[in-house]
């Protein structure tokens, strides 16, 4: 094996330019000054002009614990996602024909007042409409399956394995979402990633307002356009109302000067939790009841009870955009537009209903519910920004709303599970601490290596050379993040390599000590160390997997570099000081023949 080393040496070598050019960049950030670091983080793009045009734009990103920031820990409401799918379907199977021959269901009912969120119940006149209409309704709808029957009714579910990957994709496109909202917030270097199957940490660098990030990323925008029922007597049988809760009917009057009943439900803000408590208790099947304020003055808040049917949401909006009123009312709004199949929805809607009102629902609160005076074409519509707030924060706040409407809806919602600020000083401390621990370990690792193996000792420290580089190179090409148990991992990376090494040249010792020639006993050596090598890689390869899988943050970061360092260990230990071995033999006979 030694005669083709040559061979082996010039793709070592070409190894390590490819891994030199990628590290390239990560060299160039860490050797900006402060005021270059803070150009580039209110900027990415202005790392541009600090590296060559051939180089690579991938880099390491310092983490929390170096630079200072915020971290997050959400945590995404799956099963409300699938509530509400089943909630919007239920609506469909009532107002919309499978087919013609099929008759629709004399009752849709949404089981989610009793415990059964994603299972809908269907009422037919006959066994026969019920057996029809469920075969068509396979065709339509796959993943339902039947839950129960009886001589009349179907009890549809989501089937298992659709629910599992549905879960999975709400966690999915939340990331997405997040990382587009992230991204318009002007935040450089973020780092989103999942943990376990409904969190999401979020890392946000060099940022310094928790509130506001709070609010931007954790809003649903759960957009949605209800018509009202303003002649329903739903609220007028309720019964036992919770204390301070009165019944009021309202004056307003619609534009032909009739009255509508309009009864709603009036109650102290800070029984809002105590009231839809109440109504959850309530069997509602062809209605909803959301809430609306009517000011901080009076300190209530408005009942408005909406019909089931969702023509129109968020998803149907291509654009939004902040807009200014008239003189008269000069408040900021945001103008939405439709897609043009919501257009003509919503251009048919309006025709349909002079006279009535459209609740604008967001995130579940009715943020106006305007009059339909005339037919509005062109698929366009506002949402104004009422309440007690001044110029300033309406601006703001239509600002906020129009970035989440574009960036879409969460397609459930989110809470903060926890929330950790870091204070740059720390980053500074950390950086020094880890430079330190690094230079120190490195010269006395360098000089033990010499000292005691000598020739084998100074093939050992070329092998971590060039595995340091390897492992920098691929977490750059990663754009990873390296925190304090990131620089743990690839410390620990280091001793790994030479522990390797030691156990090579070990065996080598052992060989030539039983009066084997060098060329012998570099390939004996190499032959017994492998398998012990290997196991001893494996199994830490194994922990790196199972932390990386279960750990979160720090814990995954130190993973990461751990993984990749154990594969970058192995090939430089059983390769790369090979070659230098066996170059040196080669070296030896030559001088042997001569």
């Amino acid at each position: 094996m030694s005669t083709n080393y040559k061979t082996r040496l010039l793709l070592a070598l070409a190894a390590l330019g490819v891994a030199l050019y990628l590290v390239f960049p990560t060299a160039v950030y860490f050797s900006l000054s402060e005021q270059q670091l803070q150009e580039v983080k209110q900027d990415k793009d202005a790392f541009d002009k600090y590296v060559p045009t051939w180089a690579s734009r991938s880099h390491l990103v310092p983490g929390l614990d170096l630079q200072g920031g915020i971290r997050l820990l959400l945590g995404v409401d799956v099963d409300r996602a699938l509530s509400d799918r089943a909630s919007r379907l239920a609506g469909r199977l009532r107002e919309k024909p499978l087919d013609k021959a099929v008759a629709l269901p004399t009752a849709v009912t949404h089981l989610a007042q009793q415990g059964q969120p994603n299972a809908i119940q269907l009422q037919f006149g006959t066994k026969s409409e019920a057996s029809s209409f469920w075969k068509e309704a396979q065709k339509r709808f796959p993943e339902l399956v039947l839950q129960g029957q009886t001589e009349s009714s179907l009890t549809l579910q989501f089937d298992a394995s659709w629910v599992a990957q549905a879960k999975s994709d709400a966690v999915a496109q939340t990331i997405r979402i997040l990382r587009t909202r992230i991204d318009r917030m002007g935040v450089t270097e973020p780092t989103i990633a999942r943990q376990g199957m409904d969190r999401i940490q979020i890392q946000l660098p060099g940022y310094d307002d928790p509130q506001e990030a709070k609010n931007l990323i954790g809003r649903t925008a759960q957009l949605e356009f209800r018509m009202c029922d303003d002649d329903t007597d739903i609220l007028e049988q309720l019964k036992d109302l919770p204390k301070n809760v009165e019944l009021i009917r309202s004056n307003y009057r619609r534009p032909d000067e009739s009255t509508g009943k309009d009864i709603y439900l009036q109650f102290p803000a800070d029984q809002l939790e105590e009231v839809k408590k109440y109504l959850a208790q309530q069997a509602l099947t062809d209605h909803v009841i959301r809430y609306g304020s009517l000011g901080d003055r009076s300190k209530q808040m408005r009942t408005f009870t909406l019909n089931t049917e969702v023509p129109l949401t968020g998803d149907d909006l291509i654009d939004a955009r902040v807009t200014f009123g008239s003189d008269m009312d000069p408040r900021a709004a945001v103008a939405v537009t439709f897609s043009p199949a919501a257009a003509q929805t919503f251009d048919e809607l309006t025709q349909q209903s002079i006279g009535k009102r459209m609740a604008i629902v967001l995130e579940d609160l009715v943020d106006s519910a305007p009059v339909i005076q005339q037919r509005i074409s062109g698929g366009t519509a506002s949402i104004s920004m009422g309440g007690a707030r001044t110029p300033e924060e309406m601006i703001k706040d239509a600002n906020q709303l129009a970035l989440v409407l574009k960036a879409g809806a969460l397609p459930a919602p989110v809470s903060f599970r926890e929330e950790r600020s870091v204070g740059p000083s720390l980053g500074a401390q950390s950086v020094q601490a880890a430079r330190q621990a690094c230079s120190v370990g490195a010269v006395l690792i360098a000089l033990f290596m010499l000292a005691y193996y000598r020739l084998g000792g100074l093939f050992a420290l070329i092998g971590v050379a060039f595995n340091l580089t390897f492992v920098i190179a691929a977490l750059s090409v990663l754009g990873a993040t390296i925190t304090l148990p990131g620089v743990a991992g690839l410390l620990l990376t280091v001793g790994m390599a030479v522990d390797a090494n030691i156990i090579i040249n070990e065996r080598i010792g052992e060989e030539l000590l039983a009066k084997k020639s060098f060329a012998e006993s570099v390939k004996l050596g190499y032959d017994a160390a492998f398998s012990a090598v290997m196991d001893a890689n494996v199994t830490t390869f194994i922990a790196g997997v199972v932390l990386w899988q279960f750990g979160t943050g720090p814990v995954q970061n130190f993973a990461t570099t751990l993984l990749v360092g154990t594969v970058s260990s192995v090939f430089t230990a059983i390769f790369i000081t090979r070659i230098f071995f066996d170059m040196t033999v080669a070296h030896r006979s030559r001088e042997i023949t001569v």
